[in-house]
């Protein structure tokens, strides 16, 4: 009689030994799966993360040095936006028009904050659609995933500076910090308003302006809106320095009031120029309005010279950012 259980056995342990080399290569082929799937996830959070930091960098910090912007040659340098002059720390993530500028004008900055082998597209696009969208550094990824940061921002729109500001409001409940020279040679015309009464007078400010910025910018007088209706009053303005008194008065217009020339008249060419603005308003206050003088880039259009663009502009700073 013949005896199977050898050839059973030997069978049986072929068909074992096959299953297992069959869940062997799965585990294999499941651990090479879920090993690729990590490498990308960390791949992918790596990449975030230096998307992150980079938008915070450039955010968060004015750069180094932190007037980078102004300088002819850029080495040793770290691209910032941050604008420490308007309060970024106070009033959250507001950023230099200038430093925007100057990024925009040399994009190969930004590869100062990034690996070798990694590229960026950086817009600015302001949360008013009637503002055009900055565009600072225009790239394109030719091949790959692209990770995306988005962060809400404040810039300084159209670089409009206040050189000097008179708020009657602010004067009746304190007083005039400032005492005019005039008021010692005509003491009987140049005196302050007394809103107890509601007697007009002068309201006078003193401020500067840099020989360099008189050369490149053009120079305006902007008020807010009178509050209350219309009176018999007409409020005026003079301009001059302590050196060169005038009692040469101007009314207000509805209009920004281009200043240049007046300005190039009264300065002597020095490094700070001193000016003072003497404004007369009515001593009602609710008759009285804010003055401004601000400085806009020479050859800025008039139209843009306006109150709601003086301060920071709300956007959204968007980057992309791929390896090449």
């Amino acid at each position: 009689m013949r005896d199977n259980n050898g050839q059973i056995f030997t069978i049986d342990a072929l068909l074992a030994l096959l299953l297992i080399t069959i869940l062997i290569g799965v585990s294999a082929n499941t651990m090479g799966i879920v090993g690729d799937k990590i490498l990308e996830y960390s791949s992918e959070q790596s990449i975030q993360r230096i998307a992150g930091d980079t938008a915070d960098v450039l955010i968060k910090t004015p750069g180094e040095p932190e007037n980078w912007e102004n300088y002819k040659y850029f080495t040793n340098i770290i691209p910032g936006l941050a604008d420490i002059e308007n309060g970024t720390n106070k009033f959250g993530n507001v950023l230099s028009m200038r430093k925007i500028s100057s990024l925009k004008k040399n994009p190969e900055l930004i590869k100062l904050l990034l690996p070798k082998n990694m590229d960026c597209n950086l817009m600015i696009y302001p949360t008013n659609t009637s503002l055009p969208v900055i565009d600072v550094i225009s790239k394109t990824p030719l091949k790959g995933d692209v990770t995306v940061v988005n962060r809400t921002v404040l810039y300084d729109y159209k670089l409009i500076d206040i050189y000097s500001n008179i708020k009657p409001d602010n004067i009746r409940i304190k007083g005039s910090e400032y005492v005019c020279t005039h008021s010692y040679i005509n003491p009987s015309s140049h005196k302050p308003p007394d809103f107890k009464s509601r007697k007009s007078g002068w309201v006078c400010a003193a401020f500067n302006i840099d020989l360099e910025d008189i050369k490149s910018k053009d120079f305006y007088i902007l008020t807010d809106p009178v509050r209350g209706d219309n009176t018999d009053f007409h409020a005026s303005w003079i301009l001059d320095t302590p050196n060169r008194m005038t009692n040469n008065s101007q009314n207000f217009t509805s209009n920004p009031i281009l200043i240049n020339s007046i300005i190039s008249e009264l300065s002597e060419n020095k490094n700070r120029e001193i000016f003072v603005l003497h404004v007369s308003i009515s001593g009602d206050i609710k008759q009285c309005f804010n003055t401004y003088i601000v400085g806009v880039p020479m050859g800025t259009s008039v139209q843009d010279v306006r109150l709601d663009n003086i301060g920071p502009q709300p956007a959204f700073l968007i980057m992309k950012l791929w390896i090449k």
